[in-house]
Parts: C-alpha cells; sequence; structure tokens
C-alpha cells in the first residue's frame, strides 16, 4: 500500500533544486482541454436549438488538434464529452439548428420581423474586438445595426444576407480560413454575397464537424493526444449520488425538501460513456475529468467501479482534503509544490492529480489580454521556480494544467492561435520540461502517496454551490426528482428504462442547467436553457400518457432575470467581450 499523506512528509524544504525528476531531469507536465457543450437537442423536435456545438466546431474543436500536429514532440490530453460527439456527428449527417435554418433564408429575402429581431440579436454573438473588428465589412454591419437601433426595418434583405455569411465566416478559425481559398475570397469580398457563397459557408462547418472525431482518433493512435471521458451527459457526480453532499462544504445551501440520491445513475452516466467512448475510438478510456471536476468519496468510489484507472479535479479540493494552504510567491509560483505536484492514491485504487489553478485560469482568463511571448515567458516562470523547489526525492511529480478548451480563445487575438503556437514551441524545445500523456505517466511512474480523505468540490471554489443551494436550483432539483421518481415507479432503474425516457432524463442530470439557474451565471440563452430542461421532464410524463406538473410545465428560473435575459443583444457595445456558447 502507498504510505499516507502526512502533513510534515509533503512539506518538502522550498530552497532545494530538484536534479533527478522521475523523466530524465525534466518536469512532467501534462495540459488537458476540455471540450464540452450542454446537449441542445430539442427532445420533442429533434432539432438543435442554439448553434454553439457546430460553431465551437468550426473554430475550437478542428482548430486545436490541427495546430498540435505542428509540434509532434509535444503531448496533449482532450476530454470529448460523449454527449458533445453526439452533436457533432448530428451534424455531419446533416442535421439543422435554427440559426442554420435562418441563414439560409437570409437569402430568400423573406424574413418575418421576429425573426430579423432574432439575428440582430445572434448575430454578433462573438468577441467585438477581437473577431468582428478584425473583418472591416463584418464591423461596419454592427455599426449599421446599432445606428438603426430597434428599427430593424431600415435594414436591407442584403444586409441579412451578409451579416449571417459573416457570423458563420467568424466563427471559423483564422487558420482554417486562410487555409481555404474560396473562404479568403469571401473575406475579400465584403458583402453582396449569393447563396452558393451563403451554401458553401455552411457546408463547411458541417464538414468541419465530421472531422473532429476522426482527426483525435487518428492523433491518440499516433500517441501524441490522450482521449479521456466525462460522465456522459455531463451530470455533477456528487449530486447525482446525494444532492446532500452540498451541505459538505456549504452547509446553508437551500436544498429540495426531498432529497435527489440516484447513484444508480450515476453509475449509468460512467457506464454509458465508457462504452460510448469505446465505440468511437476502439478503446476503453483509462482516465476520466468528472464534470466540472466536482469529486466526493462516493464519486471516487463510482468512478473506480466503472474500471477508469485515474480522474481529475482542483488544487483547491486537495487543499480541502489534507487542510493544508498552497502557498504561492509574489509571481504566483507555487512555494511547496511537491503537495500539488504529485498524483495520489486512494484507498479504494483509484488514481487522483490536481490541476494548478493559478497556471490554468491564467490561460483561460489573463493571457489573452498579454502579447503570447509573454504570457508563455509567465507561466514558465511559474513553472520552473516549482520545479526548482521540488525535493530530490519523494516523486513522482507532475504538473497538472487543466481547463476548457474551447471558450477561452475568442478572448485571444487571432483565435489564440499564437499563444498556442508560443507555448507548444516553448514546451518542445525547453530541456526542463516534458509534456506527457496523463495515463502513459501513470502507469510508468504509479502514485506513492496515499491521500487518507476526499473533499467534496468542485473546481469553483472547493464548493458545489453553482450547481446547488439557491432557491431556483432547489425547483430545479425538485422538478428532477420528482419526474425521476415516477419513471422509476412506472419502469424501474434508468438502467431499464425506454430509450425514448431514460435518455431525457440523463439529459436533465446534465450540469448545464444546473449553472445557469445559478444567481451568479447568466447569458442571453437563460430562457431557452430553463425550458430546454424542462423540455427533457416533460416528455418523461407524455411516454407514459401522463400530464406533466404545472411546475414542471412553468418557468423555474426568476421570471425578472428571463426577462432581462430575453433583451440583451448581441450588438452591445463595440469591443464588447460578452462569452458566447
Amino acid at each position: 500500500m502507498a504510505p499516507s499523506l502526512d502533513r510534515a512528509r509533503t512539506r518538502p524544504p522550498p530552497s532545494r533544486r530538484s536534479r533527478s525528476s522521475p523523466v530524465n531531469g525534466k518536469l512532467p507536465v501534462a495540459i488537458l482541454w476540455h471540450m464540452h457543450q450542454p446537449y441542445y437537442k430539442h427532445p420533442q423536435t429533434s432539432e438543435f436549438v442554439l448553434p454553439w456545438v457546430r460553431l465551437h466546431a468550426s473554430k475550437d474543436y478542428l482548430h486545436m488538434a490541427r495546430l498540435l500536429q505542428e509540434f509532434p514532440r509535444v503531448k496533449v490530453n482532450f476530454t470529448m464529452v460523449p454527449s458533445l460527439r453526439d452533436q457533432l456527428e448530428d451534424y455531419a449527417r446533416g442535421a439543422d439548428d435554427e440559426d442554420t435554418r435562418l441563414t439560409m433564408r437570409t437569402v430568400d429575402g423573406v424574413l418575418a420581423d421576429e425573426e430579423r429581431v432574432h439575428i440582430l440579436r445572434r448575430f454578433f454573438s462573438i468577441h467585438h474586438g477581437n473577431v468582428i473588428h478584425r473583418y472591416q465589412e463584418y464591423r461596419r454591419l454592427l455599426q449599421l445595426a446599432m445606428a438603426t437601433g430597434d428599427r430593424h426595418e431600415l435594414l436591407s434583405d442584403d444586409y441579412f444576407v451578409d451579416l449571417a455569411l459573416w457570423f458563420n465566416l467568424a466563427w471559423i478559425d483564422p487558420d482554417d480560413i486562410r487555409a481555404d481559398q474560396r473562404l479568403v475570397e469571401l473575406a475579400d469580398k465584403g458583402a453582396r454575397f449569393t447563396r452558393d457563397d451563403v451554401r458553401y459557408v455552411i457546408g463547411r462547418q458541417r464538414f468541419m464537424a465530421s472531422g473532429v472525431p476522426h482527426l483525435y482518433h487518428r492523433l491518440e493512435r499516433d500517441g501524441q493526444v490522450e482521449i479521456l471521458t466525462t460522465p456522459y451527459y455531463h451530470p455533477i457526480l456528487p449530486l447525482i449520488i446525494d444532492d446532500r453532499s452540498a451541505l459538505r462544504s456549504d452547509p446553508d445551501a437551500q436544498l429540495p425538501e426531498i432529497p435527489f440520491a440516484y447513484p444508480d445513475d450515476a453509475a449509468f452516466q460512467l457506464e454509458e460513456a465508457i462504452a460510448s467512448h469505446e465505440r468511437a475510438f476502439g478503446v476503453r478510456p483509462r482516465g476520466v475529468w468528472p464534470s466540472e471536476g466536482a469529486v466526493s468519496p462516493e464519486a471516487a468510489d463510482a468512478i473506480r467501479k466503472a474500471g477508469l484507472a485515474w480522474f481529475a479535479s482542483d488544487e483547491g479540493v486537495l487543499a480541502r482534503s489534507v487542510n493544508v494552504e498552497l502557498r504561492r510567491d509574489e509571481v504566483g509560483a507555487l512555494i511547496e509544490p511537491g503537495l500539488l505536484y504529485r498524483p495520489y492514491r486512494l484507498a479504494n485504487g483509484a488514481t487522483v492529480i490536481f490541476r494548478d489553478r493559478e497556471l490554468s485560469d491564467r490561460i483561460g482568463f489573463v493571457y489573452g489580454d498579454m502579447k503570447p511571448e509573454d504570457a508563455v515567458g509567465d507561466m514558465i516562470v511559474k513553472l520552473e521556480r516549482a520545479r526548482d523547489r521540488l525535493p530530490n526525492e519523494g516523486g513522482p511529480y507532475l504538473a497538472a494544467i487543466i481547463l476548457d478548451g474551447e471558450n477561452a480563445w475568442e478572448q485571444y487575438p487571432n483565435n489564440g492561435n499564437d499563444f498556442l503556437r508560443a507555448l507548444y514551441g516553448k514546451l518542445e524545445a525547453d530541456d526542463r520540461f516534458e509534456t506527457v500523456r496523463i495515463s502513459d505517466f501513470l502507469e510508468k511512474t504509479p502514485a506513492t502517496v496515499e491521500l487518507p480523505r476526499l473533499h467534496t468540490g468542485s473546481w469553483i471554489e472547493a464548493s458545489l454551490r453553482v450547481w446547488s443551494g439557491e432557491p431556483a436550483h432547489a425547483r430545479a432539483w425538485s422538478a428532477l426528482e420528482r419526474t425521476r421518481r415516477f419513471a422509476q415507479e412506472q419502469w424501474g432503474s434508468l438502467r431499464y428504462m425506454p430509450k425514448s425516457v431514460r435518455q431525457p432524463l440523463m439529459v436533465a442530470e446534465g450540469s448545464d442547467w444546473f449553472w445557469w439557474y445559478s444567481s451568479r451565471n447568466s447569458s442571453p440563452e437563460d430562457a431557452v436553457f430553463d425550458a430546454l430542461f424542462r423540455a427533457n421532464l416533460e416528455v418523461v410524463w407524455w411516454f407514459a400518457g401522463a400530464e406533466p406538473p404545472d411546475d414542471i410545465r412553468s418557468p423555474l428560473m426568476d421570471p425578472q432575470r428571463v426577462t432581462a435575459a430575453g433583451n440583451r443583444i448581441g450588438a452591445m457595445l463595440p469591443g464588447a467581450g460578452e462569452r458566447y456558447g
């Protein structure tokens, strides 16, 4: 058995320089990009109600893998949430979303008033300063929209054709635009686009969506990438197992009267994810990023019982688990990195690693405002100082950088390409570091220290309060519990329910709905998320020939908040940095 973590044993002297790290004197660095979107398919119409999977496929998913190919010695880890992969495959087979249909309707010149309003609100939904202002004609369309205000009748039919094409074109990665002569010609043309022009851009997006899983699969076969899984529809495992677990980190959380506790649902979300992964990539996943890095002792047991060897969470969870503050110096480098930069063994046999929050969050929220070379230099200084402070003995050591792999890049000029090239280039050339596939690293250098206690929490504040604890959360969890209990009475456990019932229940267990019910999170689509969550519950009742209860058929979100969100539009201000999708 691995030795148990002891506070004194894991406080190495900060001045000792590591000259014998596990991998040829280099500090192993694991980068994990998490790829996820909510499940946008409407359970009653089978249509996608929001376009973000299609758009991120053309801006982020494909380019992240293609860019990595320029650095063959850099190894990177990715998650691809099974429900995201399902949506990508639907688009590849010709699925539509509302915005695709509206894009094509613009060339017919028969838009209704509400369709014009929708286009004006949605089709500027990308970073204004870094993206819209990059293209002179797109910026001109934004200025016209702002000048006309609510009087959309002043805008011509050609205006809406041009806007539709520019919105979809701007959501394609700049490298991919430059690599496609037709897209270059369209960007140069700027205006007066035709039906064929619009059809070509939408067709390219479909083609890019179809290529995403295949490219990642090839990179994994080549040994450059490891693909992890997550629970199928991205649920918060601790809350699915027992929503009372939220009280461990937030004793004042407002929870529904009837507990939600379906541990077999959590197990099934994991089992289905593993089976889907194996069908798509030909191998079983070895590791898992639990949705939002949310873990608990019970979730760790479910992960291990599913046959997964390791999982990851956040440094805040580690700090709360061992009751030790992770201190940093004046530049943000860890003073005692030996505590965080290591894998841990749990009593159940699973291994857990914890991400460096400082480095991960600076990529996600800070480095986009810096010059690429300065941002990478800042990151390397932090890693270098941590490496030099690691003790000679006591490894293996591993620095884990884990974050969203899709939403950060519109906050960067050139979609983050300059930063990523600078980062990968530096890591490839610097002999003090070695990027690793996490499972390969853990197989070669297993954890040697046991973590006696695992805190219940996530990457946000080491708690679960973003997904549970507020009045709107309680209403949503109550609606889900009532529907889940009704389904159990009709058909038994989740795994034996008809697919037409099982799938919407699993979708409704996803984290995203509860994220948007939090008062700290809001988007222009608040009402859409609320309606889509409830639609997944309604079909369960209808399948049994029963009417959904009134509280499920009515909005669960604060009505004032839904109204405010509905009044927000993409064309807010020049340079607006609203985060979409």
